[in-house]
């Protein structure tokens, strides 16, 4: 289960590395713009995330039940959930988009920014119907199609990017251009794949009826992951505005691009945690919460393990690795920024893939509403210590003191969140060993 999970997430990051790379070539000011307005997009597709792990979980109930037309209607209304926040997240953007960025103090790059996000807002519910095409392929234990579907994408925005970023002349607005491009070309080949009859779910105009009560159970599932993604990512949206406090959008950019090979890097454990949860669920649903335990354990030593390697490496070759993507001239001037600020960053990878492993864990004990609120909480503190570092009173220079705020809130986070999930897990092996004992 492990496989599939990180190729699609590899391909994907690899993919966002190489808008970045294809954009960073047009000078500092278009690569500010990208890092400055990323939260925005995120939030946009936040939503076809949370439905996503709805219609997987929902789906793979419903055909474990032999219960193939709710599937299909699951389906199907996942989808035009899907559609609907599409259409509003799309709307809700083209209002705010010019107040974000006075709020964020960005003018300087409002432009490029708006231009970035149009093909955004044009194909929003496209992007969001690519993500949960995805998942509904998952649910139907069709790993290696969602896997393909992922990956075309990915595939497609790399041949894409540079014809229209530089043949058309089309700037940043191509980078955008080209990812929903490319979203639109994957799902016509998962919908070519429905259409054949070459999947177990069936999308025909019988599925294609509002439902109201699989709309709910797609949500009762979704909801607490959607809410998460949500406040993680209204987080890194408020987080842009003291990071231009402290240091201009070139700040923004220094802290965006750290987080590339983050984010790279982060995968193994990314992977780990997700494959952990239908493990450690089947567990629970036997009862047998050694084995659960045993899961638990396994795949915290592998993430942990990987993280630390990956800490190293990025630690040790920080410079050849940043010189990659400043290799325009405006982008080379800051290099040692960049190698300062990925080194010190490169000491929360390890508590980051814990708390991914603690919020999976809890996830799988049907907690997930604890890591939702945690990550709530989570996100003000960072807020707080980002804002008093910005604004100087942590004594050193603000930027500076936003990098160490951010390692330091990452231990904290980890060390809280496995207190937690071993908190619940307690919980749950009483209550399952006091069952045991009445029957």
């Amino acid at each position: 289960m492990f496989l599939p999970f990180l190729i699609a997430m590899a391909v994907v990051q690899i993919n966002q590395f190489v808008d970045t790379f294809w954009v960073a070539g047009l000078g500092n000011t278009s690569a500010e713009a990208v890092s400055t307005v990323v939260p925005i997009y995120a939030l946009m597709v936040c939503a076809g995330l949370g439905i996503s792990v709805g219609a997987t979980t929902t789906i793979a109930f419903r055909l474990g039940r032999k219960e193939h037309e709710a599937a299909n209607s699951l389906a199907a209304n996942s989808l035009i959930l899907g559609i609907i926040f599409g259409i509003l997240a799309a709307v809700i953007v083209a209002i705010v988009i010019n107040p974000a960025i006075d709020f964020l103090g960005a003018q300087s790059v409002r432009d490029e920014s708006i231009a970035y996000l149009i093909p955004y807002m044009v194909m929003c519910p496209v992007m969001l119907v690519d993500s949960i095409i995805g998942g509904t392929l998952r649910g139907e234990g069709a790993a290696r199609k969602s896997t393909i579907v992922q990956m075309s994408a990915a595939i497609f925005n790399m041949v894409i990017d540079p014809i229209l970023i530089y043949g058309l002349n089309m700037g940043v607005m191509g980078a955008g251009l080209s990812t929903t491009v490319s979203a639109l070309l994957s799902v016509m080949i998962a919908l070519y794949w429905y259409r054949t009859g070459k999947t177990v779910i069936r999308l025909d105009r019988k599925s294609f009826k509002v439902d109201k009560a699989m709309m709910r159970e797609v949500f009762a599932v979704g909801g607490p992951s959607a809410g998460r993604t949500a406040i993680s990512d209204l987080t890194d949206f408020f987080q842009r505005f003291f990071l231009i406090i402290a240091g201009g959008t070139t700040s923004v950019m220094l802290y965006n691009y750290t987080w590339k090979y983050i984010g790279i890097v982060n995968l193994p454990g990314r992977a780990f945690d997700s494959a952990m949860v239908p493990v450690c669920s089947a567990a629970l649903g036997q009862s047998d919460v050694d084995k659960m335990k045993t899961g638990f354990l396994y795949t915290m030593k592998l993430a942990i393990t990987c993280s630390v390697i990956f800490t190293i490496v990025l630690f040790v070759f920080a410079e050849p690795l940043m010189s990659i993507l400043t290799y325009e001239e405006s982008m080379h001037k800051l290099l040692s920024q960049f190698v300062w600020t990925l080194q010190v960053s490169t000491l929360l990878i390890p508590f980051s893939a814990l708390m991914g492993v603690c919020s999976s864990l809890l996830q799988a004990m049907k907690k997930a509403k604890i890591p939702m609120y945690f990550y709530m909480l989570w996100g003000f503190g960072k807020l707080g210590l980002y804002a008093l570092a910005a604004y100087g009173y942590m004594g050193i220079d603000p930027f500076e003191g936003i990098i160490y705020s951010m390692v330091l809130i990452h231990i904290i986070g980890g060390i809280c969140l496995l207190s937690l999930a071993l908190w619940q897990f307690k919980k749950v092996k009483a209550s399952v060993e006091a069952s045991k004992a009445v029957a």
